[in-house]
């Protein structure tokens, strides 16, 4: 009994292993289209390919400017203002 649970636990820890190391092709189509892409072929010819992220960022290749919070639009009324 001992050899046939010390096989299964094998088994099962390779099988584990597989399906960690690559990933469903539908779970990679859902994970895209979270990433604002319509599947995983999009993506990757994005990431991957002559795109270069024009398609992202309509051609802009700076990073995104910086999103001003509420904290700071008060405090930066409180400043005009004095």
């Amino acid at each position: 009994m001992e050899k046939k649970q010390h096989a299964l636990r094998k088994l099962l820890e390779a099988v584990e292993k597989e399906l960690l190391k690559k990933p469903n092709r539908k779970t990679l189509d859902r994970l895209s289209l979270l990433a604002g892409f319509q599947d995983w072929e999009s993506f990757k010819e994005t990431v991957q390919g002559d795109l270069g992220g024009e398609t992202i960022y309509g051609g802009h290749h700076s990073a995104p400017e910086k999103s001003v919070t509420d904290a700071e639009k008060t405090e930066n009324k409180k400043e005009t203002t004095a």
